[in-house]
């Protein structure tokens, strides 16, 4: 009965995740009417889908190591964390990191346990939570530059259609990564075998369809006002530094290095591509969800503990 409760706990996260992050892969096109909203949908899902099934996998590595003795009780405390987690980032309409809430649940639970973990994944973890949104910014300002000088300003019409080629497929590179990563390390969590991964495809289209309305109009109403050739380079520098991190099987945030990327975009123009008041909302949201994650992980583990005979 649990087994099934965790495949079932297991899908509803994929299908949060699917949604909430939607508007950082493919909001641009969106926003931009390159697109309608149910092409962005698609692209999304089908994004997804591709790089979980693909690369997933390889993040098995990283839930073996963060929880090394796991038990069916403490996935699904850890599952039932990430779940409550993204309900809360939904109804604030904020895109919300699993890669880094679900690995603090499980931090949490650690702790609760004084459990083994291994301490140098963790720290590389934490090293790549850090130097990936700065690398993003540094990167970022090279491919500003150079995107400048590729960029035939006489040849408008050419320009303008590689530029729209280029935004589509990187919205697919996007959703592909974090399918790969994020989706993979929630699927880590369950048996790998034909069933759950049918379930997992289906709650990853599910949750792409009903769950990214809201995100969505926070991102392309509220926060970014970029251009064609900053979201390239956004989406560039993102999909790079997430799969780097994904062939390393390190859990990794799409939101945030796309964000980081975002404010590394501004750096080339005197007006501001972020609006600041939406800005301070989502960054303070990604580290009360960090803080939340951990200790709901802590006390349920601690309740389950003390209610075991």
């Amino acid at each position: 009965m649990l087994h099934l409760a965790i495949v079932v706990a297991a899908c509803v996260l994929v299908a949060q995740v699917a949604g909430n992050n939607l508007s950082v892969c493919t909001g641009a096109i969106m926003a931009s009417r390159m697109v309608s909203r149910w092409t962005g949908v698609w692209i999304a899902a089908a994004g997804y889908s591709a790089g979980f099934l693909a690369e997933g996998g390889v993040m098995r590595t990283a839930l073996a190591r963060l929880m090394p003795d796991r038990t069916e009780p403490l996935v699904m405390i850890a599952l039932a964390t990430g779940i409550v987690v993204f309900a809360i980032a939904h109804m604030r309409r904020v895109p919300q990191s699993l890669s880094q809430t679900f690995a603090a649940g499980i931090l949490g639970i650690a702790a609760a346990r004084h459990g083994a973990v291994d301490r140098v994944f963790v720290v590389t973890m934490l090293g790549f939570w850090i130097a990936a949104p700065l690398g993003s910014i540094v990167l970022i300002v090279g491919l500003m530059r150079l995107a400048r000088r590729l960029i035939n300003e006489r040849d408008v019409w050419s320009t303008t259609a590689r530029v729209k080629a280029s935004m589509l497929a990187l919205s697919f590179l996007a959703a592909f990564v974090l399918g790969a990563n994020t989706i993979g390390f929630v699927y880590a969590a369950v048996p790998g075998n034909p069933r759950t991964l049918a379930a997992a495809v289906l709650a990853i289209i599910v949750g792409s369809i009903a769950f990214s309305a809201g995100e969505l109009r926070r991102i392309g109403n509220e926060i970014f006002a970029m251009r064609y050739v900053n979201a390239i380079a956004a989406q560039f520098s993102s999909v790079l530094l997430v799969e780097v991190a994904t062939a390393l099987g390190v859990p990794l945030s799409y939101t945030e290095v796309f964000a980081a990327g975002v404010y590394g975009a501004g750096f080339s123009y005197r007006h501001r591509l972020l609006r600041a008041k939406s800005a301070a909302a989502i960054g303070s949201s990604w580290l009360a969800m960090l803080v939340i994650a951990f200790l709901l992980g802590y006390a349920a583990t601690a309740v389950v503990r003390r209610a075991a005979p």
